[in-house]
């Protein structure tokens, strides 16, 4: 991105565009040469323009940007809570490469992903967004492009920023304090700059805090459905409750049906049509069913709900440090170190552990009440499925922390004429903590559910520990059946402080993440042709990666309900070296203003799967001063990670449909890694054109096509996918479905190299900037647009190609993107006052859209567009203070209801729609 001791660019071009005032020169570029603009499409975006949206966190940044889809986990259990990642074009966060001050940021959490939180936003200078592919002139992983974060090296002064937001519904509780201090030494041959963070998100646990999602809105399978009778197999509905799950139990569906649960109800003496269920007493009541009625969900009737108590955004903490030295140790010669630490604390919650009628009541049981078992009795009966909403565990609690140590030292500096070097260390050690709070030990649970009555005492005991009152070691390896505690699952509040104790814990995951780079550059010009000089750099790169996982005991053994994270090792190096040059063809020639070519190569041998090359040829031509026509074609390059390799298995439950049966079950899914990938190559091009017409001062525009196709794209075929393949006559998907008595009790998941992966589409940007007076005051208009459309977002896998383009509902690999997303910003500065008002528009799509062309279907799978108004002003109270407000989402739009499929679901699902509605901030601004 910025190279060192890099010529000014101009301070407008189209893809690297400042707001009108032109407050400080930006630098960009997409290329490793100096005093040259790339023919690689590039979007940048400026400290005043942050500071227009008062932005806390990169993330909030980043949503500026219509190409990038930023990733927020919002509470599943087997991704990290809070972490916000860059996306570019929907290709996958592993494609897009993330940069500070031009070098490699290490991944923040096992999964091989970097959280940009940990950025720190205080020195932020600019973002520089390359949106296209760069593996040639910045490294592997380049695919989809790069995003670099600038910081201010050179920050003379003091300034402090302090803010503090907030929703109308006075939740996501926003304080925001950063600093930054830099001043020069011994006549600015030494200069120091430190920099620090702290921002608190509230977030919010309860997604019926808003109207939109207070009508407990389900996805659920439609039992009339068959083949032939045109129905949807699926529905989405309002006022789900669960099927089989009450806080005090109720007796489950049987093969898909109610019937045995009728059965008992009638034996019990209840009214006609009622099932089962028990009350605080632990006597049995009469269970209400309603409509629709599946395996999770039925629409209306009596039973439970954690719905409306789903996550809209988790609790969010960051605290970062950063500091930087530099020495100028001749006149051509700069040492410089800095570090930066940052730590991220997020929270999130989900329903507490639940039993989908997934419970084995038999008929003995020592709680259950006689009437039950004589009713069981008579319809010789010797268990009956039970299911329960177990409130007595408190809420299943996710917590991580992040914590990112990083140290870059080296010199750079100049010889002869116009020759740059520099040489840079760096040193990344990177830990993450995952803990989920009241977790259940699944086997202690089992033990403690079956008991019975002790002929001996008369007193409740478990079934093993009356079978076998002293096991041996071997029998009895981690206490469960010596410590068994009789539970009591019958009534709301029934089970003992003494049984929790029992079955309940922490079950925890350890990363820690190690990344050593080490490189070399050079650029120059070696000589002139007839238009100009031909410029040069050339470099190379050594890096090691590694990552070492660790988890509690009973997760190495599997024993937890959820996660079950396990431990795995993995470490890879890789040797990079790359070339780059322009070539001048033309300069000042009528009808050839301007002609060079651009080319660049670069050999990246990893240890893990060998040698594989990448380049990219580009060219720019002005036929006349005022257009300029761009463009490129390259080869890029990225190989599997640790985590995709090596993995041991990570888990989470979800709603898995049946076809065969179009049940849905809440079922394990296993997700693991395959030393067996193969390194993917993505082949680039994009053309495009530049008008910024010298006859409308201050205006210029672009217009690029984008197409990459990636070749033994690193994928995985989601969960619901695999079963649908299975049983849909491709036997190969077989071996990941594992069942039990013919019903689907796990998915395991690895990854494989695709066929292929393919983004295509267009971008737009154009900025206008032109004084206006007006009620007398001079001042100066910004006008900017940003607007991508997705044409094509494809994978096609064993000869099944699925297009994400416009799906915004469920979030299957890879997640789709928007057909279209358009940013409109206005700014109007006078005086001592700055006026903004920016318009952000995304398009709907589907809430799946491999639905209706399918067997899987919906009733409405169409979701409606949403454009979004944000306003901001600030007031420059004197030379030192400004005060400054904003708005986003000023007209409180509402999300589209997307309801996932898990038991306690995500109503607003899509991560492009803002499910906080209106959101203020007011904040004040030093400078000194």
């Amino acid at each position: 991105m910025t190279a060192p001791h890099q010529a000014a660019a101009q301070s407008v071009p189209a893809e690297a565009s400042a707001p009108a005032g032109d407050l400080e020169e930006i630098i960009v570029t997409g290329t490793r040469i100096s005093g040259f603009t790339a023919p690689t499409p590039m979007t940048s975006l400026s400290a005043v323009q942050l500071q227009d949206k008062a932005v806390s966190t990169v993330a909030d940044m980043l949503l500026e940007v219509p190409q990038l889809r930023i990733n927020q986990n919002i509470g599943k259990s087997s991704e990290p809570i809070g972490a916000s990642n860059a996306d570019l074009r929907g290709l996958g966060t592993q494609r897009t490469l993330v940069l500070m001050n031009g070098n490699r940021v290490g991944i923040t959490d096992p999964a091989g992903t970097i959280d940009t939180n940990i950025i720190p936003v205080a020195l932020i200078k600019n973002v520089d967004i390359v949106t296209g592919g760069a593996s040639a002139a910045y490294g592997s992983d380049a695919v989809a492009g790069v995003v670099n974060f600038v910081l201010d090296k050179d920050f003379e002064g003091a300034k402090a920023d302090i803010s503090y937001g907030s929703t109308e519904h006075d939740d996501f509780r926003r304080p925001d304090v950063n600093f930054a201090l830099g001043h020069g030494f011994a006549d600015n041959k030494v200069h120091i700059e430190v920099a620090g963070d702290f921002m608190h998100n509230s977030g919010e646990s309860s997604q019926a805090s808003r109207s939109w999602g207070a009508n407990g809105t389900v996805q659920l399978t439609n039992p009339a459905y068959t083949k032939t009778n045109g129905q949807p197999r699926l529905l989405i509905v309002d006022h789900g409750t669960y099927s089989q799950m009450t806080a005090g139990g109720v007796v489950g569906l049987s093969g898909g049906t109610n019937t045995l649960a009728l059965s008992l109800a009638n034996k019990l003496g209840f009214a006609p049509g009622t099932g089962v269920q028990f009350g605080s007493d632990g006597k049995p009541t009469p269970f209400q069913y309603g409509t629709n009625i599946g395996a999770t969900f039925m629409q209306g009737g009596g039973g439970g709900s954690a719905i409306n108590d789903g996550n809209l955004l988790p609790e969010i903490d960051r605290k970062s440090g950063y500091g930087r030295i530099s020495y100028q140790l001749a006149d051509n010669i700069t040492l410089f170190a800095d570090m930066l630490y940052s730590q991220v604390h997020a929270n999130s919650d989900l329903a507490p552990n639940p039993d989908v009628g997934t419970i084995t009541i038999r008929n003995d049981n020592a709680f259950l009440d006689p009437s039950v078992k004589a009713a069981m009795a008579s319809l010789k009966l010797a268990s009956i499925p039970f299911g329960r909403l177990n409130y007595e565990d408190g809420n299943s609690e996710f917590r991580t922390v992040t914590k990112t140590r990083r140290w870059t030292f080296g010199a750079e500096g100049s010889f002869g004429r116009n020759w740059n070097w520099s040489v840079t260390g760096q040193l990344g050690r990177n830990t993450y903590d995952e803990f989920a709070d009241n977790n259940r030990i699944s086997q202690r649970w089992t033990y403690g559910l079956d008991s019975v009555i002790n002929p001996a005492t008369g007193q409740a005991i478990c079934r093993v520990k009356l079978a076998n009152p002293n096991p041996t070691a071997a029998q009895d390896p981690y206490g469960d059946i010596r410590s068994c505690v009789p539970i009591n699952p019958f009534g709301a509040g029934s089970i003992s402080q003494q049984a929790l104790g029992y079955y309940l814990g922490t079950s925890t995951i350890t990363a820690d993440m190690h990344q050593d780079v080490y490189a070399a550059n050079i650029s120059g010009s070696p000589f002139s042709t007839w238009a100009g000089p031909l410029s040069v750099a050339a470099g190379a790169e050594y890096r090691i990666e590694k990552t070492v996982q660790t988890s509690d005991a009973n997760s190495v053994l599997s024993r937890w309900r959820s996660i079950n994270g396990q431990p795995f090792s993995g470490e890879y190096n890789v040797k990079e070296a790359y070339s780059e040059v322009v070539v001048p063809l033309a300069e000042d020639m009528t009808l050839a203003h301007k002609l060079e070519l651009n080319a660049s190569g670069r050999y990246t041998e990893y240890s893990t799967s060998g040698g594989v090359w990448a380049w990219k040829f580009g060219g720019n031509y002005e036929p006349i001063e005022d257009v300029r026509f761009r463009g490129t074609v390259s080869r890029d390059i990225r190989a599997p990670n640790n985590y995709e390799l090596f993995s041991q298995g990570n888990q989470v439950i979800n709603a898995i449909i049946d076809p065969r049966t179009n049940v849905a079950r809440q079922t394990t899914q296993i997700t693991g890694g395959n030393p067996n990938l193969l390194p993917e190559e993505a082949d680039t091009y994009s053309v495009g054109v530049v008008f910024k017409p010298r006859w409308l001062d201050g205006f210029h525009a672009s217009l690029d096509y984008y197409n990459i196709e990636i070749k033994n794209a690193i994928s995985t075929v989601a969960a619901q996918d695999i079963v649908n393949f299975c049983f849909n006559g491709q036997s190969v998907f077989c071996s990941g479905v594992i069942q039990t008595g013919g019903i689907i009790t796990r998915v395991n998941i690895i990854p494989f190299n695709a066929n292929s992966q393919r983004a295509a589409g267009e971008d737009f940007e154009a900025e206008y900037s032109f004084p206006l007076t007006l009620l007398n005051n001079d001042g100066d208009v910004q006008l900017r647009v940003l607007a991508n459309h997705a044409d094509t977002l494809t994978t096609t896998a064993n000869g099944v190609s699925n297009d994400y383009v416009g799906l915004a509902g469920i979030s299957p690999p890879p997640a789709g993107v928007p057909e279209w997303r358009v940013n409109v910003d206005a700014n109007y500065s006078f005086d001592k006052w700055r006026l903004g008002v920016g318009y952000r528009y995304i398009s709907g799509g589907k809430f799946d859209t491999r639905f209706n062309l399918t067997t899987l279907d919906i009733a409405n799978n169409d979701i409606s567009g949403i454009g979004y108004w944000d306003a901001n002003v600030s007031y420059r109270l004197n030379e030192n203070l400004t005060i400054y407000g904003s708005v986003e989402n000023l007209t409180d739009e509402a999300p589209p209801i997307t309801p996932n499929g898990i038991v306690q679901p995500t109503i607003a699902n899509s991560p492009f729609f803002d499910n906080r509605g209106r959101f203020w901030v007011l904040g004040v601004r030093a400078r000194m």
